[in-house]
């Protein structure tokens, strides 16, 4: 089996902040879920060559995805912000579907451990 895309060492730090209430930590994740969907269909949606459209999406979602344990993630979307703030992305496509990937491991991995129990 291929390693996590969740950190669980950031992930139990998660849980220890909101003082290990399950319940709370559900709804997080959930958050970050349907959050997450809503920023990858973002970039998906936006059109060609206007990479300002990028920013704020990728920006989102790079943000909650470092808070939930998503670093790899994270590291994608950062990546992404970055190239297009400076207004040149050498591959729009493939950044966005290495995202949305990214994004689709990440929630395979959450629902793995909120099977086992919502701890790290």
């Amino acid at each position: 089996m291929s390693a996590s895309a969740i950190d669980r060492g950031v992930f139990a730090r998660l849980g220890e902040i909101t003082g290990d209430d399950a319940e709370f930590l559900a709804e997080l994740v959930d958050t970050y879920l349907a959050d997450g969907e809503a920023q990858v269909r973002a970039l998906r949606e936006a059109k060609a060559g206007d990479l300002a459209a990028l920013v704020r999406p990728a920006h989102s979602l790079k943000s909650s995805s470092a808070s939930i344990g998503a670093l790899a993630l994270a590291d994608r979307c950062r990546s992404l912000e970055g190239e297009a703030r400076a207004g040149r992305v050498d591959d729009v496509d493939g950044a966005i579907e290495a995202i949305a990937e990214g994004f689709a491991t990440a929630a395979t991995d959450l629902a793995a451990i909120r099977s086992g129990g919502v701890t790290g």
